[in-house]
């Protein structure tokens, strides 16, 4: 199931244990759900919603908006966060490594803007991967 609830925490600065804790969910079940592995039930749904301020199907869209979903995520996917934490490198220490805003970086790691060619290789050389293995 695709829905933004992942893109809408990340953009309040919130942990995934947090939000779990907040609507008194195990952290595994929030990330099977953030990831679309499982469907969320009614009241978690219901929960969310009220926790986040946000009409619930914006959360969590019907299937032919979730289609939509699927299809722009795939298009902008990268995995720049994974390969960042995985080195341990913080965000603003990318970015300036970089020689780009925070925030350019976040709206890449988050699927929102699409980074040239040049940022790729550059992405790649400092994280030490692949470019294929970034930007998929």
């Amino acid at each position: 199931m695709a829905n933004i609830l992942p893109y809408i925490r990340r953009k309040m600065n919130m942990k995934q244990n947090d939000l779990a804790r907040a609507l008194k969910v195990s952290p595994s079940y929030l990330c099977k759900i953030e990831n679309g592995s499982m469907e969320p039930n009614e009241k978690f749904m219901v929960s969310c919603a009220e926790y986040l301020n946000m009409p619930r199907l914006i959360l969590f869209p019907e299937k032919v908006v979730r289609e939509k979903i699927g299809k722009m995520e795939s298009s902008l996917s990268n995995n720049i966060w994974a390969a960042r934490q995985q080195r341990g490198i913080k965000q603003y220490e990318l970015a300036r490594l970089l020689e780009c805003s925070p925030s350019y970086l976040s709206k890449i790691e988050k699927g929102l803007q699409k980074p040239g060619h040049g940022f790729k290789a550059k992405c790649a050389k400092i994280l030490k991967k692949k470019i294929n293995e970034l930007f998929i």
